[in-house]
């Protein structure tokens, strides 16, 4: 499923006791910069904001899934991050490369299509950053197949997974096997949690000579249910 809606997020740390298997998909996530407009308004922008994504998320057949996270209690107003989903890194690739093909098929009418680009493309800066490309364990995905209307609050949680030569009679099988337990007996139990991603290491951190980073993206209807999940 495809998700065009715009979230919240809230970025947290911690730490847990850690290559990329190719039934997994790949998850790159980047930041866009949001520019002031002195005549320009939120509503505009978040009508603008559905239909560039309504119709490029159709015509991108490469896509998976999409995450548009706006500010909370993370970093800067101006500040949106993508997180997209793809089957491959090869995907990725020719959904980039294909982009002003996509732009085309979504608005035939070349006058109508230069007109949304530049009245959308005045609130975003010309910037923009890659911050991670990740592997996504797909066994251990919860997906949220509820189109809502309301912004959700999404957290965004790195811990660290410790080395295998330091856990005392540990294995990688016994390790996926009691994951793969949590998200059966609690994750997917937990109505409060409306989707979660599993994200570990591809091409992006640290692997070898210490921790590895582990990130947990977690989807909840509000902050009061993620607050609660936190807890207990």
């Amino acid at each position: 499923m495809k998700t065009n809606r715009l979230f919240t997020v809230i970025v947290l740390t911690g730490i847990i006791f850690g290559q990329y298997n190719p039934d997994n998909h790949v998850v790159t996530t980047s930041m866009y910069y949001m520019n002031y407009v002195e005549d320009g308004s939120w509503t505009e922008f978040f009508e603008l904001a559905e239909e560039e994504f309504t119709k490029m998320n159709r015509a991108d057949k490469y896509l998976v899934s999409l995450l548009v996270l706006g500010h909370r209690h993370s970093g800067s107003r101006n500040e949106v991050v993508q997180i997209a989903e793809w089957k491959s890194i090869a995907d990725a690739d020719k959904s980039t490369v294909g982009t002003a093909d996509m732009r085309k098929k979504a608005w035939p009418n070349e006058e109508k299509r230069k007109a949304f680009n530049k009245k959308y493309g005045r609130y975003w800066d010309s910037k923009h950053t890659d911050l991670a490309v990740r592997e996504l364990v797909t066994s251990r995905v919860k997906r949220n197949n509820k189109r809502t209307t309301e912004d959700n609050v999404v957290t965004v949680v790195e811990w660290y997974l410790k080395p295998m030569s330091k856990v005392e009679g540990g294995t990688v099988e016994e390790r996926e096997a009691l994951f793969d337990e949590y998200h059966k007996k609690v994750i997917m139990r937990n109505d409060k949690i409306l989707s979660r991603r599993e994200m570990r290491h591809y091409w992006t951190g640290s692997l070898g000579g210490g921790t590895t980073p582990y990130v947990i993206v977690t989807e909840f209807a509000n902050i009061v249910d993620a607050d609660a999940v936190g807890i207990n």
